[in-house]
């Protein structure tokens, strides 16, 4: 019983729980892309790979903006002015627009170097049509996103939650109907993975905003009233921009690893996306509980009350160190069972085992990281983290990746144990950053 009261588990779970339901449904619809997509053949599997890792490198950075939001929200909120909440929400709504945009055409010129780095042909034709449809849902996600983030930033986690959890279905749904032509749908394979992705993400966008004006989260009087103003767009986007680097430069890391893997053949490079997008069921977990810790935190920093956020903290770490302790024993034991579930190709199914068992190594680490960026959201602090990431992805994985996977000829394997070494350097650094911060809060 002093176990889980030490952990506060129950002021942690009916805030972690929700976000890491609807992270979690995030993901299932990207594996559930990959799983069915992957019973088509090798080449589509990689084709999935390729346009998966570039479209996710400007979507996490766009997630990483609408974060910015979130801390605001709860310092309001634990200064108990929601007017200023919703005022800030409706300058997000216009960030997030302008956002999709600058997101859309980043992904192109990433699909354009991409196609230069001497991918496969066969996967480079069948990818496109895929990356095209899934590009154009940016934009309802990111009106989700400003919602979502307004709503956690309250302390409601459930409605996103319920909201994310019904649009990952649907997109499961409409993937079986769209892929394989059952039931007198359409066949249209790679294409309608991407499809079922857009009607999904616009599905989440139309029931946000239908639940924030109908059920009292907004007041029309004051959304009215409310103005875009340099001083608000200014304060989003310095905690927006900084946190969408960090993401950007873990997630990119990863993009670059996959472009890396590639070079190795279609083998290996439809192996890496069985044993990520396993990975990142994980991570997007230890997410939920970042952002758990950005609303407990920012709402304690409201109060000025610093004893009580690091307690929150210190909590929800250790919930992160048994969580990812309990995935990286699931992979570990689940090896050779989980690649089956996307592939009956030998050959990648073997692959795929040897990196999860890499990736039981770096789950703590990669929680971790993922835990302490969300507590150094809730204290808004986030330009050193931005830092940490760069050093811990660019400066240390990526030349590693070379080193180990191409030039001691490790392949994938070279690849991925350079990146549980970046992920470990950014969890040490983003936990000592945080207590180091707290403590200077607390002395002023």
């Amino acid at each position: 019983m002093n176990f889980w009261k030490r952990l506060q588990w129950r002021e942690n779970a009916p805030l972690a729980l929700p976000v890491v339901a609807g992270q979690v449904g995030h993901i299932a619809a990207s594996v559930a892309d990959s799983v069915m997509v992957g019973r088509l053949g090798t080449i589509p599997l990689a084709a999935v790979s390729l346009a998966n890792s570039i479209l996710s490198v400007p979507l996490v950075f766009g997630i990483g903006m609408a974060y910015g939001l979130t801390p605001l929200v709860a310092q309001a909120y634990g200064q108990r002015r929601r007017a200023k909440g919703q005022q800030l929400l409706k300058n997000a709504v216009v960030v997030n627009l302008a956002a999709a945009v600058l997101m859309t055409l980043a992904a192109y010129a990433m699909a354009w170097g991409a196609e230069q780095t001497g991918q496969d042909p066969l996967v480079i034709d069948a990818y496109r049509d895929y990356f095209f449809i899934v590009s154009l849902s940016y934009v309802p996600f990111m009106l989700f996103m400003a919602g979502k983030q307004y709503l956690e930033g309250m302390a409601q986690t459930k409605i996103p939650m319920r909201i994310s959890l019904i649009g990952n279905s649907l997109n499961i749904v409409l993937n079986a109907l769209l892929i394989y032509g059952w039931f007198g749908f359409p066949e249209w394979g790679m294409a309608g993975a991407g499809i079922a992705t857009l009607i999904a993400r616009i599905y989440m966008a139309a029931a946000m905003y239908f639940f924030l004006f109908n059920r009292g989260f907004i007041d029309l009087e004051i959304w009215s009233a409310a103005r875009l103003t340099v001083y608000r767009v200014w304060v989003l986007l310095k905690l927006g921009v900084p946190t969408g680097l960090q993401y950007i430069f873990e997630v990119s890391a990863f993009a670059l690893s996959a472009w890396i893997i590639g070079t190795y053949g279609a083998t290996a490079l439809a192996a890496h996306q069985v044993a990520i997008s396993l990975a990142s069921i994980s991570y997007m977990a230890a997410t939920g509980l970042g952002a758990a810790a950005t609303i407990r935190i920012g709402q304690f920093l409201g109060q000025r009350n610093h004893a009580a956020a690091r307690q929150a903290a210190t909590s929800l770490f250790g919930l992160t160190v048994l969580f990812m302790t309990f995935t990286g024993l699931l992979f570990l034991f689940g090896r050779g069972l989980f690649p089956f579930l996307y592939t009956d190709d030998l050959d990648v199914a073997r692959l795929a085992g040897q990196l999860l068992i890499v990736a039981t190594l770096f789950q703590i680490s990669d929680g971790m990281q993922a835990t302490a960026l969300g507590a150094l959201r809730g204290i808004q602090d986030v330009k050193m983290p931005t830092v940490f990431t760069f050093v811990a992805y660019y400066v240390v994985a990526l030349p590693l990746e070379w080193v180990l996977g191409t030039y001691f000829a490790w392949g994938a394997v070279g690849v991925w144990v350079a990146l549980a070494i970046g992920l470990s350097i950014a969890a040490l650094a983003m936990t000592w950053r945080f207590y180091r911060r707290l403590d200077v809060l607390s002395a002023r």
